[in-house]
C-alpha cells in the first residue's frame, strides 16, 4: 500500500468516526424526547434540555466530520499528485499539530466526571443531576472517540515517519 492509500484510509476512519458520533447524537436526541414524554418522574423530565444540548453537539460534530472528510480525500489526492514529498511532510506536521487534543480530552473527561460526582454527592436537584449526567455522557464519549482516534493517529504517524525515512 502506498502512502496515499494510507492517507485515504485515515480519512475513511474519520468519516466512520463522524458517522458514529452523528448516530450517537441522534440516539441521545431521541432519548431526550423519550425521557420528557414517557418519563413520569421529575428526574426523567429534567433530562430533556441537558440531553438536547449534548445530542445537538454530537449531531453537529458528527455531521461536520461526515461532510468535511470526503472533501479532504479529494484535496489529499490533488496535493499528493502535485508534490508527494511536500504532502507527506504536511501530513506529519498536521498529525503532530493535533496530538495535544488527546491530553485535553483526558482533562475534560476528568473534570466532567468530577463535576458529575460532586453534583450527585451534594445536590438533590433533578435538574442539576440531569446536567451532571449529560456532562458525564459528554466526558465518556470523548474518551471513547479519542481512544480509537489516538490509535489510528499513532499508526498513521508511524507510516508517515517510515515513508519520510525511505525517501531520504
Amino acid at each position: 500500500m502506498d502512502f496515499f492509500e494510507h492517507a485515504v484510509a485515515w480519512c475513511k476512519g474519520e468519516i466512520f468516526e463522524g458517522r458514529l458520533i452523528l448516530l450517537f447524537g441522534i440516539i441521545v436526541l431521541v432519548s431526550a424526547f423519550l425521557f420528557s414524554k414517557v418519563g413520569e418522574t421529575p428526574s426523567a423530565k429534567a433530562m430533556l434540555y441537558p440531553l438536547l444540548v449534548i445530542g445537538i453537539l454530537f449531531v453537529g460534530i458528527g455531521g461536520i466530520m461526515s461532510y468535511s472528510n470526503p472533501k479532504r480525500i479529494v484535496e489529499f489526492e490533488t496535493a499528493y499528485a502535485e508534490n508527494s514529498k511536500a504532502f507527506i511532510q504536511s501530513e506529519k506536521e498536521r498529525v503532530e499539530g493535533f496530538q495535544y487534543m488527546y491530553t485535553v480530552t483526558l482533562i475534560i473527561a476528568t473534570l466532567s466526571f468530577t463535576f458529575a460526582m460532586l453534583v450527585f454527592w451534594f445536590s438533590s436537584s433533578p435538574t442539576l443531576k440531569a446536567v451532571a449526567i449529560a456532562v458525564a455522557i459528554f466526558g465518556i464519549s470523548g474518551l471513547v472517540i479519542d481512544y480509537f482516534s489516538e490509535e489510528r493517529a499513532a499508526i498513521y504517524y508511524e507510516i508517515i515517519v517510515e515513508t519520510i525515512d525511505k525517501q531520504e
